[in-house]
């Protein structure tokens, strides 16, 4: 998709860079972020200790100029700086702060850059809030396996985001990635040296739409599979073995026993008011 010429791009401190600002300016676009310590080496501007120092006023804060680009470090309750082309410096206006010396609310200047970056990066900061609540912990030491588990975290996050829209519902993030992670098992995991039985997803069992009895495959003799059968399996019963299956969760299954979960998932969704033929 084109970025139409004029737009403005928030971003936080993993993609800010003054090549990236370079690059947008070059497109006619505006990007204003947050930029990290590292890459601040060479730069005339304070450094975060001295700005953070005890004696600097919060709300104090100090400038650099690049060809289009204005890099400010400001004092709130951390030094935080923040590089871009298209806001300025000047103090328009204050924000609300509690101080610890005083034992009330304050007002702070805060320059307009800020300003403007705290009304366009409400996506970008509530995304990274929620990576973090339940981020994948991991020991490995490679050091591209950091952003396996982000990017899984992301994609969950994005989805949870997706489906609270696509549904005009409100719903707990943690519910979500419980739902998900049971889905995920049922589809890809199976218990340690138990035989893994194939199944669908949680989400496509329980749907109550399009759940026949078909033949399962051919062996070598032209033959049907006989393979065991869930319902049997899970009561520990004696005959196991079948040779029908769901067309549509692929879960082995007698006739009797399909007849029984079936009837039991058209209940469920009888209690959940759920119109089946929709």
């Amino acid at each position: 998709m084109e970025v139409p010429t004029g737009s403005s791009l928030y971003f936080d401190n993993l993609f800010t860079s003054f090549p990236l600002l370079d690059h947008l300016s070059e497109m006619g676009l505006g990007g204003t972020g947050t930029v990290r310590q590292n890459r601040l080496n060479g730069i005339p501007i304070k450094n975060k200790k001295e700005l953070e120092h005890k004696t600097v006023a919060r709300g104090t804060m100090d400038v650099v100029y690049r060809k289009d680009q204005v890099l400010v470090g400001w004092k709130d309750n951390k030094a935080v700086y923040m590089a871009s082309n298209q806001h300025g410096a000047t103090t328009t206006g204050t924000c609300r702060r509690f101080s610890r010396v005083e034992r009330k609310h304050v007002q702070v200047p805060i320059p307009a850059m800020y300003r403007e970056y705290n009304k366009g990066m409400g996506g970008v900061d509530l995304l990274d809030s929620m990576v973090a609540l339940y981020r994948v912990p991991f020991r490995v030491k490679k050091w591209w396996w950091p952003y396996f588990p982000w990017s899984l975290s992301v994609s969950a996050v994005n989805a949870w985001r997706l489906r609270m829209k696509v549904r005009g519902i409100r719903e707990p993030y943690l519910d979500f990635l419980r739902e998900l992670v049971i889905e995920m098992l049922a589809e890809h995991g199976h218990k340690s040296g138990v035989p893994r039985r194939i199944s669908g997803p949680v989400g496509i069992r329980y749907d109550g739409l399009n759940h026949w009895p078909a033949s399962t495959e051919l062996d070598k003799d032209e033959k049907p599979k006989r393979l065991n059968c869930r319902l049997c399996y899970e009561k520990e019963k004696k005959a196991l073995k079948v040779a029908h299956l769901c067309k549509k969760c692929n879960v082995p299954l007698h006739i009797t026993c399909f007849e029984e979960i079936i009837d039991f998932v058209y209940f469920l969704c009888f209690l959940k008011n759920v119109n089946l033929f929709q």
